[in-house]
Formats: C-alpha cells, sequence, structure tokens
C-alpha cells in the first residue's frame, strides 16, 4: 500500500510541473504571396505564442487553413482548390479542387469541410475530400466576404464581414440562427478556432490572439505572437481537428497516461494483496 501511495504522490507531482494549456496553433497570413502557414507554439502564464516554423503552401494570398493530423489543407484568394502539405516534410501532397471561385475560410467537421465564399456573398459550403459540394446554405447576420467562420460540436460560429469587428453568431448547419453575438470583440477579428474547450480568434491588425470561453463566449485573454520579426497577418486559424473531441480521436494527453498507469498499478496491488 505504502508503493502505491508513493507512486500517486510522485505522479500528482509530475502533474503539477507539467505545462499548463500548452498547445500547437495554425495561422494563414495574407499577403502578396508565398502563402506562408504559421506553426505557432502557444504555452506559459499569461498564455503567449511563438512561432516554430513557416509553412509555404501556395504561391497567392492565404486565406483558410485546417490541420487533421499530419495534412494541412490550404486556401487562396482566387482560387477554387484547397492545398494540402505534409507537416512532417513541408511538401506539397497536391490539391482539391472545389467549384467555389474563391474561398476566405476552412473548417473541418470530421469528415468534410465547411467552407466561406469571397467573391461577395454569405453562403457557407459544405465540401467532401473530393471537392465536391454536399450543401450551400446563407449565414443571415454574415456580411459579404466574411472571414471568419469555424465548426464546433455540429454547428457553425462565424462572423460578419471581411475584417470586421465580430460579433461573432452561431448557427445550425442549415443556416438558421441560433445564437446572435456569441463573441463579441472590439478589434477587427478574423478567423476564428475551437480547441474543444475554448475559441481563439484572430486580431489580424495587431498580430495577437484572443481566448474566448467555449460555453459563454466570455472573453478570457489575449495572447500576444512573437516570431523573430515576422509579421503577422491571420486570416483563420486552426488547431488539429484530429485532436478535438467533436472532430477526432483525441490522444490522451502524458499526465493522462501516467495517471491511468498508476491506477492500473495500483488495483493490480491491491487485488495481489487480497489474494496473498
Amino acid at each position: 500500500m505504502k508503493k502505491i501511495i508513493s507512486l500517486a504522490v510522485i505522479s500528482i507531482f509530475l502533474l503539477a510541473y507539467m505545462p499548463a494549456n500548452a498547445f500547437t496553433m495554425y495561422g494563414n497570413s495574407a499577403g502578396i504571396g508565398p502563402d506562408l502557414v504559421s506553426q505557432l507554439d502557444i504555452s506559459g502564464s499569461p498564455l503567449a505564442g511563438t512561432l516554430v516554423q513557416n509553412f509555404n503552401v501556395s504561391s497567392g494570398n492565404g486565406r483558410g487553413v485546417v490541420v487533421v493530423g499530419n495534412i494541412l489543407y490550404s486556401t487562396q484568394v482566387g482560387d477554387p482548390n484547397i492545398y494540402k502539405t505534409d507537416l512532417t516534410t513541408g511538401l506539397p501532397l497536391g490539391s482539391i479542387t472545389t467549384s467555389v471561385a474563391s474561398m476566405s475560410t476552412l473548417a473541418w467537421d470530421g469528415s468534410t469541410f465547411w467552407t466561406s465564399d469571397y467573391t461577395g456573398n454569405n453562403n457557407a459550403y459544405q465540401i467532401d475530400i473530393n471537392g465536391n459540394t454536399l450543401k450551400t446554405i446563407q449565414l443571415s447576420f454574415a456580411g459579404n466576404n466574411y472571414d471568419g467562420m469555424e465548426y464546433f460540436n455540429g454547428k457553425l460560429i462565424a462572423n460578419r464581414g471581411d475584417a470586421a469587428t465580430g460579433p461573432y453568431d452561431v448557427y445550425d448547419l442549415d443556416g438558421n440562427l441560433l445564437q446572435a453575438a456569441f463573441i463579441t470583440t472590439t478589434g477587427s477579428s478574423t478567423g476564428i478556432a475551437f480547441d474543444g474547450t475554448y475559441f481563439y480568434t484572430s486580431n489580424i491588425f495587431a498580430g495577437t490572439l484572443s481566448q474566448w470561453d467555449g460555453t459563454t463566449g466570455a472573453f478570457i485573454a489575449d495572447i500576444a505572437l512573437s516570431g523573430n520579426g515576422y509579421s503577422f497577418l491571420i486570416e483563420d486559424l486552426s488547431v488539429d481537428y484530429a485532436q478535438r473531441p467533436d472532430t477526432g480521436n483525441p490522444v490522451p494527453e502524458p499526465a493522462t497516461l501516467l495517471l491511468l498507469g498508476v491506477g492500473l498499478m495500483g488495483i493490480s496491488g491491491y487485488g495481489r494483496k487480497k489474494l496473498s
């Protein structure tokens, strides 16, 4: 029993000293080309973002980004293609041709993409992995060329214009408004990402992110970004959708595995003691 207690104490000690709220974020920045998607390490207290590397994903003016496992998907202005990049090698993996002439956002629902049109309407499109349009809906509060949209828990959240101030409104997957002004921003906010607990928006001209409560939409904190002189103009954001509980199969954190192992050891030890 003493051994079991000692292992539990050690695991709690290790858990206490593991980095809290550390994760990876990807941001696609606007520009004249090439299109660069930044991999950001978000960590610390308060949270801050540090540029790890930039991926050269295409030649144009960047907009949408989605990361699923080891594949980075991206879009650029005036182009119907969703580009694919290998996150391990940084090499291109081809592209998916769609019928949407210019995509401003990109999201993933676990099996299909959701995107918005950058040619002057408030449509949202569901697109399969082969580029076929499965559904076209209208988001009533979204203005022309809106450029912030995310899928979460069977719903969509979207802002109201191009580099516009919020708010961000919530819709069902048929375009029906569920909640207006769920998130209200004060600056020029574009891309939005969800990690299963929090929302993050890009303050495009400030070079920062903002964190929001995923249940109430309340503001939590701004996240400063640093990149050795790199200028962030982030249009869209993504965490790894494969790790989100609503869109993938989350991998247990090391601390969770450690505590699980300790628990199993404890049960095993308890069982041996009872049998002796």
